[in-house]
């Protein structure tokens, strides 16, 4: 017994220095080192503040965790599948949405409470350093945390389904070009580079398209969104298509959860859920 606590206590400092390594390594600015510390700063001060309440109100929602594998705990919530009388049912899948840069998840797990509805657990995550997570607000950093939550739930469900808005959508893009599992998924507005913006190609959505992938995937754009307009989105859209994808470019669509109108609002949403849910699986 003396023996095996020696050894932990020589070990322990090499472990706390090679967890604290990768930290650093991950959470590297790879958009500049003054830049894109300042921009997520920016971004984090026009989310709200997190208020888990907001989330727990609707029915079968519960908190939930995930450890990265650099051992940041990332807060979130899912919507548990469930009947018309509200009571949990097996699910048939899973549906995961990446957030926009000023949004966290307790505003935004009611929004896919369709998917729960027709049978699928749903999820929402604040990215590291938003809301509850832990970790510095990092591109690199929140690309590799949805690598690694996209392969846990491919490892629990068997139907995977991924939804990202504007940054979401860029984050999903490299987490869907990095190679995991799925069966569809909607990118809505996100920018077709960020090479532009000084960040490295090797990251820029257009990049992550492939023969194989394109089929799965819904592009959908808005000739009426202001926060990223057509030189910023017609790229990632007009590539897909022409490798499979399909692809919506909605004439009166502002930027996700923007659009003025609320009907234009449900027909975005109907285009995600038809997209997504395999045929005869719509919920209302």
């Amino acid at each position: 017994m003396l023996l095996l606590w020696l050894v932990a206590l020589l070990l322990t400092p090499v472990y706390a220095a090679s967890v604290t390594s990768d930290s650093a390594r991950r959470e590297a600015p790879i958009c500049g080192a003054i830049k894109e510390p300042f921009v997520f700063w920016l971004w984090s001060r026009m989310a709200p503040r997190a208020k888990p309440a907001r989330a727990t109100r609707h029915a079968n929602v519960e908190a939930v965790s995930f450890t990265t594998s650099d051992y940041k705990k990332l807060s979130g919530y899912r919507i548990r599948a469930h009947n018309n009388h509200n009571e949990p049912v097996e699910p048939k899948g899973y549906v995961l949405m990446t957030l926009g840069n000023a949004m966290i998840a307790d505003q935004m797990i009611g929004e896919l409470s369709a998917y729960a509805r027709a049978g699928y657990d749903a999820y929402i995550y604040d990215y590291r350093g938003y809301g509850l997570s832990e970790g510095k607000r990092r591109i690199n950093a929140i690309i590799e945390d949805y690598r690694e939550i996209v392969a846990d739930l491919n490892n629990k469900y068997e139907r995977k389904m991924l939804y990202g808005l504007s940054l979401g959508g860029m984050v999903m893009m490299n987490a869907i070009g990095s190679g995991v599992e799925f069966d569809a998924a909607v990118i809505d507005s996100a920018p077709s580079r960020l090479s532009s913006y000084g960040c490295p190609d090797r990251i820029d959505p257009v990049n992550q398209l492939t023969e194989a992938n394109a089929p799965k995937l819904l592009i959908i754009t808005g000739k009426r969104d202001q926060v990223l307009g057509p030189k910023d989105t017609r790229e990632l859209r007009e590539k897909a298509g022409a490798m499979g994808a399909q692809t919506y470019d909605g004439e009166n669509f502002a930027h996700p959860y923007m659009d003025r109108i609320y009907d234009v609002h449900l027909q975005r949403a109907r285009l995600v859920r038809e997209h997504l849910l395999p045929p005869g699986g719509l919920a209302p």
